[in-house]
């Protein structure tokens, strides 16, 4: 089963002609305009020669869903249909920069990108603490008219794998500009983004001819999906960076009992890992605020768990 195929959102059905109708009818808007006071979005790929297989008859859209009261960007923006991957880089003003950067891959069951909610948000938050984030808006794989998606797994993997490569390049690359450490740049992210960010990881980059590499190096995986990473994956890869995972008892969306199984995977192939399980918090805990006080906490022992691997002093 593909990474894509993983995932069963609960949310609003995203097919091919229920978005249709909704962008005739204005219920569902392009994504201009939704937050403005949020860096500015850039394309991931700006080259004009640049090869997208991954094309839509549609726009891309958004639509606006209530944020959190306690929501660090007030905005709550959800995507779907993008074929031209964007990123915007926060960072830190008041705090100095602690030197470490970071490619935030929000979550959407690979239809859709809840890109403040699983993006922004967890970005403001580590900008005060010093972080230079890149918040990722992938390409996504949506549904057509008879329910599967419009591309199959080895024309879409690939592709989504190589926008959060490139995102990690983007910041490896300027890191002098961004007054980042080069060898301390890593990806994480939420539930599909979180399995984006283990493929990053574990998905051979053989192929990629280029002068930067985009391999991180560390992961965080914020309840992901973890069904293709087998014991046999783990153990044929070559190096595995330090790796942090998250996920509550009570999310039936992506079960725990992956994450141990995963957990005990990389103990056996001597990586470096650390795993936080919550008993409360459902699927889609995001920066924990409001979903159970002990998972609140997540984003604190994430923080700590850099300082014991060294990557912040």
């Amino acid at each position: 089963m593909s990474l894509a195929e993983d995932f069963r959102m609960t949310s609003i059905p995203c097919n091919y002609m229920v978005f249709q109708l909704l962008l005739l009818s204005g219920l569902i808007t392009p994504a201009a305009g939704l937050a403005g006071l949020l860096p500015e979005e850039k394309p991931l790929w700006p080259d004009a020669d640049w090869q997208n297989p991954i094309q839509y008859d549609v726009p891309e859209a958004a639509r606006q869903q209530d944020p959190a009261k306690t929501s660090p960007s007030g905005s709550n923006r959800v995507y779907s249909f993008v074929s031209r991957p964007t990123y915007s880089i926060h960072q830190p003003t008041e705090a100095p920069a602690n030197g470490v950067g970071l490619v935030i891959c929000p979550g959407g069951g690979f239809r859709e990108l809840w890109l403040d909610r699983e993006g922004h948000d967890l970005a403001l938050w580590l900008k005060d603490r010093g972080f230079t984030s890149l918040v990722l808006k992938y390409r996504t794989n949506n549904e057509l008219e008879n329910g599967k998606r419009k591309y199959p797994p080895e024309v879409y993997e690939p592709a989504v794998v190589s926008d959060a490569r490139q995102a990690i390049r983007i910041l490896r690359s300027q890191a002098a500009a961004l007054h980042l450490d080069p060898k301390r740049i890593g990806i994480c992210g939420f539930s599909a983004g979180g399995a984006l960010s283990a493929y990053t990881v574990f998905r051979p980059a053989a192929a990629e001819k280029q002068p930067v590499s985009g391999q991180p190096d560390f992961a965080g995986l914020f309840y992901p999906g973890l069904r293709e990473m087998t014991p046999e994956a783990v153990a044929s890869a070559k190096q595995i960076p330090p790796l942090f995972i998250v996920n509550a008892i009570d999310d039936r969306l992506t079960p725990v009992d992956r994450c141990v199984d995963f957990y005990q995977s990389l103990l056996k192939a001597g990586a470096h890992a650390e795993l936080h399980l919550y008993n409360k918090g459902g699927h889609g805990f995001d920066i924990g605020v409001g979903h159970g006080q002990s998972v609140g906490l997540w984003k604190e022992s994430f923080l700590a768990w850099l300082k014991d691997s060294g990557f912040i002093e």
